[in-house]
């Protein structure tokens, strides 16, 4: 009994098919995995592995996420022309669980850009520096810590709800854009990010990066952010927390001897942020 069903042609496909075929059946790439230690309520700690994008040094970059509800960040700060003190040396004196750098600083170790502490302003807005960290404002409703984008939200320190502020350089926006240039300088890196439930993820790199590749490494991460601001990198990309019996320190490297043995000389901080129970 011949077929009801007439035979059809098979669909040929040309080479751009057969490239999209192909590219179907490869495995979709994975994503950065962190295993999550909580140290208490709303505070973790983990590592995630960059692999590629470290230029030299160890792969592991240590994240700590700070739930804003349970955790108030505060800047520190030393009174001007004084050298300031190293990430560990700042928790101890203030009492903090965790202390990490803040932003840029010019030769003479002024702060580069705004700084708010305990709502006193130090330093100006500038520019070219398109990040601002805000936390602790004194009107209800607004987010208790936050990255804001300075390209695309205006900003006024004159009459700022907020109590605490440090102002650095942009790394990755809201839309995944990367805001750095390529660059082969390499050097230890402390990030700051917002991800999309409002926690803070503060990232400090155990090896070097350039901040180029390192942006394009936290964007593909799965970590969920939306936007990434750089603090100072080098000798000064620091790390100390100690909560309950968990103690956690990086200290950066001299940007210029990568194979200097350790330990490494350390920085002291002019200014940093400090992490504290609510």
């Amino acid at each position: 009994m011949p077929s009801a069903l007439p035979n059809l042609p098979r669909p040929r496909l040309g080479l751009s098919g057969l490239l999209l075929a192909c590219l179907l059946l490869l495995p979709a790439p994975a994503l950065a995995q962190v295993k999550w230690q909580e140290l208490r309520p709303g505070l973790q700690f983990g590592f995630l592995a960059a692999g590629a994008s470290t230029r030299a040094g160890s792969p592991r970059i240590a994240v700590l996420r700070v739930d804003p509800e349970h955790f108030r960040f505060r800047v520190l700060a030393a009174a001007d022309g004084q050298e300031g003190r190293r990430a560990g040396e700042w928790r101890k004196l203030a009492g903090a669980l965790a202390v990490f750098n803040a932003g840029q600083f010019a030769a003479d170790r002024s702060y580069l850009g705004l700084l708010i502490q305990d709502g006193r302003r130090r330093g100006r807005l500038m520019g070219h520096l398109e990040a601002l960290f805000l936390a602790e404002p004194e009107e209800p409703g607004l987010p208790l810590a936050r990255v804001l984008d300075l390209r695309y939200t205006p900003f006024q320190p004159q009459g700022s709800p907020y109590r605490q502020a440090a102002q650095s350089l942009m790394l990755l926006d809201r839309f995944g854009q990367i805001r750095v240039r390529q660059s082969d300088k390499i050097a230890n890196r402390t990030l700051v990010a917002q991800d999309g439930r409002d926690r803070v993820l503060v990232m400090v790199t155990e090896g070097r990066h350039t901040l180029w590749e390192l942006a394009k490494f936290v964007s593909e991460a799965g970590l969920g952010l939306r936007e990434v601001m750089c603090m100072d990198g080098g000798p000064e990309a620091q790390l100390d927390l100690e909560v309950d019996s968990f103690t956690y320190q990086q200290y950066g490297g001299p940007v210029s001897t990568s194979d200097l043995p350790m330990p490494w000389p350390t920085a002291n901080l002019p200014a940093a942020l400090a992490v504290f129970p609510r």
